[in-house]
């Protein structure tokens, strides 16, 4: 949806509506899969050398988790505060993509489907937390007795 920079009024533009969730073109195997179209209502306001956007994003996504790597449904609302600068001579701009990338950016990079879902308990948490408690005490029991961490605490105290 090109928006002619001309159209933007001096007190600024409301717009809202959606998109079909093919504007993220993502392959079947990546770790987001948008699920419904995505919303945006926003103000958008002109200046000298850029336009900027203030408003909300909505969606439903299916999202991997980092932990167990089973997706997970996610429904992102998020308040929407972007800005473009302007090339010059430049006279509109492709709202599409300006919201595909924001949505992509808001997105959690690594998502764990028990912080994101209420009442949920990630299936491989448990393990992970057990392999991670072994490796610290393995850490420990290897220690040569020596307090090295100590000792450069120390280094330069007056005695």
């Amino acid at each position: 949806m090109e928006i002619l920079l001309a159209d933007i009024p001096e007190d600024g533009l409301h717009i809202d509506g959606s998109f079909p969730k093919a504007i993220f073109d993502l392959s079947e195997d990546d770790s987001i899969r948008p699920v419904s179209d995505v919303f945006y209502d926003a103000d958008v306001y002109k200046f000298e050398d850029a336009v900027v956007f203030s408003g909300r994003l909505q969606g439903k996504f299916q999202l991997q988790c980092a932990r167990c790597l089973e997706y997970f449904e996610y429904d992102a609302d998020f308040n929407w505060s972007s800005d473009l600068d302007l090339e010059k001579k430049q006279y509109s701009f492709d709202l599409k993509e300006i919201v595909r990338e924001d949505f992509l950016l808001e997105l959690p990079s690594s998502p764990m489907c028990d912080e994101m879902v209420e009442g949920k308990v990630c299936e491989k948490a448990d393990l992970i937390d057990r392999i991670a408690a072994s490796d610290e005490r393995e850490d420990e029991d290897s220690g040569d007795g020596r307090d090295v961490w100590g000792a450069l605490d120390d280094f330069g105290k007056e005695n």
